[in-house]
């Protein structure tokens, strides 16, 4: 029978076949040259899918900004029409009583009347305030508009996602609406205007980080709290949205299990005999003391 010393046993030099050699400090090179043996799972970026500037954070859509956008153009259509009608009351209200009176009179309606410059600039200040308003101020305070809010997406800074835009990038990164709108006044700076902040938000389509050209200059990222994946089986979801791998098998298989402890040198010891019998009887009791004199 040969004996083996549990404690003086080494692992084998080689690693068991599908195994990792051993790397000081971790294991598997830097990502981009890292290969996992045949038979592991591929991982995605982070547990969201499409990686992000946070954890639990991923870069807004394109699809899902154009739906926000659709809500705030809705809203900033029916604060304009309001705002139209209140500047140029004075001006349109004696042609649409002409209106009026040449439908009575089956006549053709009258062509629309010149605008008056001073209440164009008026109108051009009016909509370039609650531009800014709109999508600088509420940007900043609140993180994102009314239509951004309300398909779950937020504004904030590109070096730190957990904070929302300064006042003045916030205000910078708007000028693709308070710009035009200041610019209405003149209908050929208007157009132009309009077919840059066209470009600015198309930008988002193949931006690598769903930036648009004022995202850019406003130095900000739009930003959606990430979904987790759903696997029915294997391992879960990584905690972090930073590139991880799967865990590493065992290096070495476990030690050997100790041997069964030294069978007893000798018996136990039989049980005393019982204590040896008296040689002599009891002595016997005294004789009572002698009586007085």
């Amino acid at each position: 029978m040969v004996v083996v010393d549990a404690m003086s046993w080494q692992p084998p030099s080689v690693p068991p076949s599908g195994g990792y050699a051993p790397t000081p400090g971790g294991y598997g090179p830097p990502p981009g040259s890292y290969a996992p043996p045949p038979g592991y799972p591929q991982y995605p970026a982070g547990p969201y899918g499409t990686p992000g500037p946070g954890p639990g954070l991923e870069y807004a859509s394109f699809g899902r900004r154009f739906g926000g956008f659709l809500i705030d153009i809705l809203i900033v259509v029916v604060v304009a029409t309001v705002a139209f009608f209140v500047v140029f009351g004075s001006t349109l209200s004696p042609w649409f009583n002409q209106i009026s009176a040449n439908a009575n009179a089956g006549l053709a309606a009258p062509p629309l009347p010149a605008l008056p410059a001073g209440e164009l600039l008026t109108f051009a200040i009016v909509g370039a305030v609650f531009s800014v308003l709109y999508f600088a101020i509420l940007v900043a305070a609140w993180g994102g508009t009314l239509g951004q809010r309300a398909v779950g997406l937020r504004v904030v800074c590109q070096e730190d996602a957990t904070k929302n835009l300064p006042m003045g990038r916030a205000v910078l990164r708007a000028i693709i609406w308070w710009g035009p709108a200041l610019l209405f006044w003149s209908l050929a700076l208007r157009d132009i205007a309009s077919l840059v902040a066209f470009l600015a938000l198309l930008w988002v389509a193949w931006d690598p980080r769903k930036q648009g050209l004022h995202d850019k200059l406003g130095r900000a990222v739009v930003v959606r709290q990430g979904l987790p994946r759903v696997t029915a089986f294997g391992p879960p979801a990584y905690p972090y949205a930073a590139p991880g791998y799967p865990t590493a098998p065992p290096q070495y298989p476990t030690a050997p299990p100790q041997y069964p402890a030294a069978p007893p040198q000798y018996p136990p010891t039989p049980p005393q005999y019982p204590p040896a019998p008296s040689l002599y009887p009891p002595t016997p009791p005294q004789y009572p003391p002698a009586p007085s004199q």
